[in-house]
């Protein structure tokens, strides 16, 4: 298991881009995306398709400590 920790105060801020462009992701509404790009799927594609929790070798368990000063 891997570990991944986080100390307050090491955390890089976001930059002014990348606010920028959160807020802006924020600010779409669901009705507003355009799926025209995207081609349906057929029913043999969906039948191939297995459920991700199904698939257990593809999950690794990793372990957050966050840590306050």
């Amino acid at each position: 298991m891997g570990s991944l920790i986080l100390i307050k105060g090491q955390i890089p801020e976001m930059t002014p881009e990348q606010k920028e462009r959160l807020e802006k992701l924020e600010s779409i509404r669901d009705e507003d995306i355009d799926y025209s790009d995207i081609p349906p799927l057929r029913d043999d594609q969906v039948g191939k398709y297995k459920r991700l929790r199904d698939k257990k070798d593809l999950w690794k368990k990793i372990k957050v400590r966050l840590v306050e000063d």
